[in-house]
């Protein structure tokens, strides 16, 4: 499901499908213990933080690795190393050990606590914030599971497109950018 949503949300953004690679060796993630209190009655997490992996093996990091490659001009972004959610900083750890020569672009996320290291703003128009509000409501399992169960980081069920409007409206303006919206990243070369 989460599959087919990034296929979509990679559409409203103007790639081809072919951008999202299913990660056929992830089955570390079937063999986490999360306790039962951390769970839904759906099987999805009610706090995150209760997520407790199973290893990774060395088939799984091969394919990782496959799909990064190893050259200098690809980009890997990945969301800043100082994030409250363990399944953000497990992705960011992942790549950031397996990308050979790629780049590494830190973005922030809702559960970022403090960005890390320096940060470049993005200043950017209405016209790609509608783009980027399309492309988070392509989410659509995410919008339920905060219709029923609230959010990870915060006790609401207002979907993201409408959080991340606002808090990039007022990253702008703290910044005091001339564009209506931005966003931060961090490089780590």
């Amino acid at each position: 499901m989460r599959v087919e949503e990034a296929i979509r949300e990679a559409a409203v953004l103007g790639f081809d499908s072919n951008v999202v690679h299913l990660l056929d060796r992830q089955n570390w993630f079937l063999k986490h213990r999360t306790p039962a209190g951390y769970l839904n009655p759906d099987g999805t997490l009610r706090d995150v933080n209760g997520f407790q992996p199973g290893p990774v093996d060395e088939h799984a990091i091969a394919e990782i690795r496959g799909i990064i490659g190893s050259g200098s001009g690809i980009i890997c972004a990945v969301p800043d190393p100082n994030d409250r959610l363990m399944m953000h900083r497990i992705t960011t750890q992942l790549v950031a050990e397996n990308r050979a020569n790629a780049k590494l672009l830190t973005y922030e996320c809702l559960s970022t606590v403090d960005v890390t290291g320096l940060q470049t703003a993005f200043p950017f128009n209405e016209d790609l914030m509608n783009r980027k509000s399309a492309a988070i409501l392509e989410h659509r399992s995410m919008r339920e599971r905060r219709k029923q169960f609230g959010g990870y980081t915060n006790p609401g069920t207002e979907f993201y497109d409408v959080i991340v409007r606002e808090k990039n409206r007022a990253l702008a303006r703290q910044l005091g950018l001339p564009a209506p919206y931005a966003e931060r990243f961090g490089w780590n070369q």
